[in-house]
């Protein structure tokens, strides 16, 4: 089921922008793709530094990029929105920026719809300035009534931050974790295997008998209703990069798969080649995942990396790295990678993270409307005037 929103005027149509990126955009370059009127999405930037002409045409040329792979987009919008009031001549020093991805745009064969910018006094139309100056924001505001009801953060950043816990639980988690490294640390030492290939049958480490299970159980329920062993069980996976893998790959799938890559990296470990087919959506490629699964899989780990010690994060702030890349969240995946590089410089799949964040990789499924699956959330298309 979709609902469409017509957004008649540019006022309106500014109210909706938020709606699309599920937060109030600050010092944002965003792009809201077309196709035959209807919005396919928006796409979200950092403004450059300057409005030096070189950074402002690499910005233009990497968002418009973005736009182009987008197969049935025929038209843009673009918005800019400083912090700075307009009247202090922010409408003209943003101008270089979008009179370069206007250009950008039509090169590439893509009609403009609007170019608008939102400063803190208000906004205005940049191919139609105001000659009064800007027009208030209270109009923006004023063109919200009707539309859905729909959590916005207030800024791109709100929603990387970690939910809160209560100590109590922290310190439970902690001791099951510790407790599970001792029962396999004594094994492993036994049996002088690593710690991520031991198979243990200890009560204290019995969820960790068949990771698959552990992972589909944790995304198949809230995680408030997980237990602290379970959170610990999850936090000790994901510190470790073969199960923290195995659980990535079974989110953007299924068990199925989640037992497919668990078999390849034994199988690796062995000295066979990891099959390609399992590792493509490692890196974006493949069918397009359940972006509900996604979501699931990133409240819990982001549960799991608030509950642990510091020192044990970089696992599960990894793992809610590609989680938000995979959902089209690069500037949340940032947050979570750079985070995790503040504990662990070292950290591989954060490190490999924000390279590919840096320069402006996407997984290839983000250009693609998912096809509807049974038991997703509605979605919602919005209009052109």
């Amino acid at each position: 089921m979709t609902t469409i929103v017509p957004a008649s005027t540019p006022a309106s149509f500014l109210s909706l922008v938020p709606h699309l990126l599920g937060c109030v955009p600050r010092r944002s370059l965003v792009l809201v793709p077309f196709a035959r009127g209807r919005s396919l999405g928006a796409m979200r930037v950092d403004l450059p530094p300057s409005s030096d002409p070189t950074a402002c045409v690499s910005v233009a040329s990497t968002v418009i990029g973005m736009a182009c792979k987008v197969a049935t987009a025929d038209a843009v919008a673009v918005v800019v929105y400083a912090d700075e009031p307009l009247a202090e001549a922010a409408a003209s020093a943003h101008g270089p920026l979008v009179d370069a991805t206007i250009a950008r745009a039509e090169i590439c064969g893509l009609r403009i719809t609007e170019a608008l910018i939102v400063g803190a006094d208000g906004w205005d139309d940049h191919r139609a300035p105001s000659s009064t100056g800007p027009y208030p924001l209270p109009e923006i505001d004023e063109s919200q009534a009707g539309l859905p009801d729909t959590r916005i953060d207030d800024d791109q950043y709100a929603a990387a931050e970690l939910p809160g816990v209560d100590d109590d639980l922290k310190e439970v988690v902690a001791e099951a974790i510790d407790a599970m490294e001792h029962v396999l640390g004594t094994v492993a030492e036994r049996r002088r295997l690593p710690l991520d290939r031991v198979a243990v049958s200890a009560a204290t480490a019995s969820l960790l008998a068949e990771p698959p299970l552990l992972f589909e159980d944790a995304i198949s329920r809230a995680p408030s209703e997980l237990t602290p062993r379970e959170l610990a069980a999850v936090s000790f996976c994901l510190e470790r990069p073969s199960l923290r893998d195995v659980a990535l790959m079974q989110w953007a799938g299924d068990i199925r798969d989640g037992y497919a890559v668990l078999g390849a990296q034994t199988a690796y470990h062995a000295g066979a080649a990891f099959p390609e087919d399992l590792a493509r959506p490692m890196w974006g490629e493949g069918a397009h995942p359940d972006p509900d699964r996604l979501h699931r899989a990133l409240a819990l780990c982001r549960l799991v990396a608030a509950t642990v010690p510091s020192r044990r994060r970089p696992g599960s702030l990894s793992a809610c790295a590609w989680l938000a890349w995979a959902v089209g969240r690069s500037t949340h995946a940032a947050t979570y990678a750079e985070h995790a590089l503040d504990i662990d410089s070292a950290h591989g799949l954060s490190g490999i993270m924000l390279s590919m964040i840096d320069g402006g990789r996407l997984p290839e499924w983000v250009f693609e409307r998912p096809t509807s699956r049974a038991g997703t959330s509605p979605s919602r298309g919005f209009r052109d005037r």
